[in-house]
């Protein structure tokens, strides 16, 4: 191979969107087997439970974001290809790219930015206030459990503050992925991520206390906002300085904006904020061990979870791009291949910490063990049926026709009324049978049907090269895990 070949080839995997996403969730992937283990090994229960909790809350502030990350992210995509307007874009509509198409609509692009950052200010404020009255209440019984009291209500308080910071800051990391610089983004991304996990074990090593760990973290979370503020101002020739001058708050931009907006944010609170909040819920009842256990399973999949979105979720400027551009061929195939490997990934992560989970936390001599087999089969299985259905709902996404609110706000009334009713029979195994009561009884079908149209495909045509696999190898070890009788209900 010639080296100008050579060369190609490098930075080709340098420019990968998936390549660069996935180095960096599997760098973030790293905490589970770096800082992990020694905060299972030199932290309490009590403390644990609240390490826990602290991220727990932090992941509830994209409720509060009510879905405006992803709609103007999306929304940027299209005027950096050079749309008119922000309109619905479906396969039988013409004329969206603005009349000479001869690059980023820029001044469509100053007033996304500009409306943007003026929503952001006032939902930073709601961020802030939400996390000071209900965050604030959540922690006063996990807090009684904790090695120093003192020091965890310190720790509370950095979190809330800095977090707060950081919210503000998606302005930044929105305009970065709605002008497809995910590639770039994930590469420096994951040099702080490296960062923040060799601090934190420094940290666990020398002064092992839950206050220094939270201090260290959040200190990278003003590394990542400083670093993304100033990637905006660099990146295609500083092209965000010239289209975030203020503007007046436009109405215009506000309405088609806020359509989708509320339905995703619907969406988030229904699905990602329900699966949170049973975490907190379950921490003001169960006792700290059981509660720290179920926390952990919740971070280690939630982690598998995130690493395996890599292929797909990457590719979400390309998917809007292409929606305009009206490429469906092209558009399938970007579909097509990234939700195989997706799907690949996370069945391949679950079943690797299914079988080894046990072992690992004996190794280390955890102060945690690991939840039920059982428990975490249906965790696996409820997450993959909502992955399968997350998955479509973005693909449908990209035609700015928001259905994620139907799909998550009835499958979530589904899984609140029977998780309740479950959870007096069989206890904390009602949380994943009811998510997959509402993921299988509306979510998934629902929002792959939306998707399939989009598409103009048939079902079977499309999942036969993208879910198939995976569902099979879910069924052996299903299969496989049954027989061997891990634990007992």
């Amino acid at each position: 191979m010639s080296k100008l070949a050579s060369y190609k080839n490098i930075d080709r995997i340098w420019n990968s969107p998936t390549l660069m996403t996935w180095l960096s969730y599997s760098t973030k992937a790293l905490a589970l087997f770096g800082i992990l283990p020694l905060v299972l090994n030199r932290f309490s229960s009590g403390d644990i439970v609240l390490w826990y909790l602290f991220s727990t809350i932090i992941s509830l502030q994209s409720i509060a974001d009510f879905g405006f990350r992803q709609t103007f992210s999306r929304i940027i995509s299209y005027a950096f290809g050079g749309a008119k307007d922000i309109e619905i874009f479906k396969t039988d509509k013409v004329n969206k790219l603005s009349d000479h198409n001869e690059g980023p609509n820029k001044l469509l692009l100053n007033q996304i930015v500009s409306t943007m950052k003026s929503m952001y200010l006032w939902l930073t404020l709601i961020v802030f206030i939400l996390m000071a009255i209900f965050g604030t209440w959540s922690m006063y019984h996990p807090i009684t459990d904790a090695s120093n009291i003192t020091e965890a209500w310190w720790g509370w308080w950095l979190v809330l503050i800095v977090s707060v910071a950081g919210f503000y800051s998606k302005i930044y990391l929105n305009f970065l992925e709605g002008l497809n610089k995910i590639a770039l983004v994930r590469r420096i991304e994951t040099l702080t991520s490296i960062g923040a996990i060799l601090t934190s074990i420094l940290v666990l090593y020398l002064a092992p206390t839950l206050l220094n760990l939270v201090i260290v973290n959040q200190f990278w979370v003003i590394v990542v906002l400083l670093r993304d503020i100033y990637l905006c101002r660099t990146v295609d020739d500083g092209i965000y300085k010239h289209v975030a001058k203020k503007l007046p708050f436009d109405k215009h931009i506000f309405q088609k904006v806020w359509q989708p907006a509320w339905r995703s944010g619907i969406s988030g609170f229904m699905s990602v904020g329900l699966t949170n909040l049973t975490g907190l819920i379950y921490a003001q009842i169960g006792n700290a061990h059981e509660v720290a256990s179920y926390l952990l399973a919740l971070r280690i999949i939630n982690q598998i979870k995130e690493v395996s979105m890599a292929p797909f979720y990457s590719k979400l400027p390309v998917l809007a791009m292409l929606r305009v551009k009206e490429n469906l061929k092209e558009l399938i195939h970007v579909c097509k291949r990234g939700m195989f490997l997706s799907h690949m990934v996370f069945i391949i992560g679950f079943i690797t910490v299914g079988f080894s989970a046990n072992w690992l936390l004996t190794l280390i001599h955890s102060q945690v063990p690991f939840v039920n087999q059982k428990l975490w089969m249906l965790l696996g299985i409820a997450f993959f049926v909502h992955r399968f259905g997350a998955m479509h709902i973005q693909v449908y996404m990209s035609t700015n026709h928001i259905i994620s609110h139907i799909a998550d706000g009835v499958s979530g009334i589904l899984y609140i009324i029977s998780s309740l009713v479950l959870s007096q029979y069989i206890g904390i195994y009602a949380v994943p049978i009811g998510m997959l009561v509402g993921y299988l009884g509306f979510y998934a079908w629902y929002a792959a049907k939306y998707s399939y149209q989009s598409l103009q495909v048939n079902a079977w045509q499309f999942e036969k090269s993208t879910s198939a696999l995976a569902v099979l190898i879910l069924i052996l070890y299903i299969l496989i895990s049954s027989k061997m009788n891990y634990g007992k209900i």
